[in-house]
């Protein structure tokens, strides 16, 4: 979902790998790799199958270092 500043949401949901995002904006790389050098995370919100927020990082306009990592099988 687009924001009215142009940022856009990317999520990853579901018990099985699901990554939905607005590509408009990114640049499509080999490999599948989507990427704007302009744009920064600033807020990462991690919810489980029922709504409950588990994490969230809050606002950070310059924007966070953080790596997730999700494992299937």
């Amino acid at each position: 979902m687009s924001e009215a500043d142009g940022s856009s949401e990317i999520i990853i949901k579901g018990s099985s790998v699901h990554v939905q995002f607005n590509a408009d904006g990114y640049t499509s790389e080999p490999g599948g790799k989507h990427d704007n050098k302009n744009k920064r995370i600033t807020k990462i919100v991690v919810v489980d199958e029922n709504g409950n927020e588990k994490c969230n990082s809050g606002d950070t306009p310059s924007g966070l270092k953080w790596t997730v990592t999700v494992t299937t099988k």
